[in-house]
């Protein structure tokens, strides 16, 4: 099971899809879903939507979701000495920035490496932290040469490259939230329709890191009865609030927030004891920073719950996740999807 969740995860992390490009991963995407779907569509805002129906006439619907698209940046100026300036597309954390090794996606894919003013040069009393228009990409091309490759407007996503660590852990960009993405398409993948307690929309979603939008639109669409939303959580950590976070190799976590459905929580919550389940619980009194937040007043409103995935170093070139939490995730699917009450 562990080797088709890594193969999956790696697949998926080798496509670039920076907010607003999603569409770039539309082949891999039906590459991996194959023939475990009955249908895989495209919403006009770019989630991608896969349909298993159960052989239950009268199934209710749901809803999973998790979101493709990541943090990256756009360019803005193509400078001499072959620079470019960047700006941002999604919470970037601009502390870890420099010297990040970068791709730049232009007429044809190039190298970069973002860096700024070196330490010893900054003037006193300069912020130690670089703001993104102190920030430049190094690219090595001359400035005639790079205008011909690069234009206003084109997308930078982070190099894409997973390296596996010890004890199960693997690093890389875009982990938020393509943890979550590989969990749902290897969970539905094993069910077969005749174990399957409703009709499942699965929304591989667009736009999360910039305003929430791909999902909820699709719920508009779709009419679901109850939505599960999966994404990544604050893994806990050397100065990291413990109450705040989940830890990692404790299994997915189901958020309790006052912004989700309370006895559908509790349903799955006692769904996963009476299975026995490894998973964990957070509470989050508000929002819960997901796709909750624009899913559930989809429509006339829908019944939420959130799963989440622990997750060090979020929103940087090197996120780290455990691939037992994401077969943990894909556990707490398999037995919503075929065994819950909800």
């Amino acid at each position: 099971m562990m080797e088709k969740i890594k193969s999956t995860l790696v697949a998926l992390c080798e496509e670039m899809t920076v907010s607003g490009y999603e569409y770039r991963a539309e082949n891999k995407i039906r590459e991996l879903c194959g023939s475990a779907f009955d249908e895989i569509r495209v919403s006009p805002l770019g989630s991608f939507v896969l349909v298993k129906k159960s052989k239950n006439k009268n199934a209710k619907r749901l809803l999973i979701d998790a979101h493709l698209d990541n943090v990256g940046m756009m360019v803005t100026d193509i400078k001499k000495g072959g620079f470019l300036s960047v700006v941002n597309i999604g919470g970037l954390d601009t502390r870890v920035l420099p010297a990040t090794e970068v791709t730049v996606y232009g007429k044809q894919e190039i190298y970069g490496l973002v860096t700024s003013t070196p330490p010893h040069l900054r003037k006193a009393g300069a912020d130690s932290v670089p703001k993104m228009d102190e920030l430049y990409i190094d690219t090595g091309y001359s400035l005639e040469e790079l205008e011909k490759i690069v234009t206003i407007g084109d997308p930078v996503g982070y190099r894409l490259k997973l390296t596996e660590m010890e004890n199960g852990y693997v690093t890389t960009s875009g982990l938020d939230d393509k943890a979550c993405v590989c969990a749902i398409i290897e969970a539905i993948k094993d069910v077969d329709r005749d174990e399957l307690k409703y009709d499942i929309y699965v929304t591989v979603s667009a736009q999360e890191e910039t305003g929430k939008n791909g999902s909820a639109r699709s719920a508009f669409e779709i009419e679901p009865d109850i939505a599960i939303i999966t994404d990544v959580n604050f893994a806990s950590g050397d100065g990291t609030p413990e109450h705040e976070c989940i830890k990692c190799r404790g299994g997915a976590a189901v958020d309790i927030s006052s912004l989700t459905d309370r006895a559908l929580t509790r349903n799955i919550i006692k769904l996963l004891k009476d299975k026995g389940i490894k998973h964990q619980i957070i509470c989050e009194p508000g929002k819960t920073y997901t796709n909750n937040e624009g899913l559930l007043i989809s429509g006339k409103g829908v019944r939420t719950a959130v799963l989440s995935v622990p997750l060090k170093n979020m929103h940087t070139p090197c996120e780290t996740v455990n691939l037992e939490d994401i077969k943990s995730l894909k556990e707490i699917i398999k037995a919503i999807v075929t065994d819950g009450e909800l």
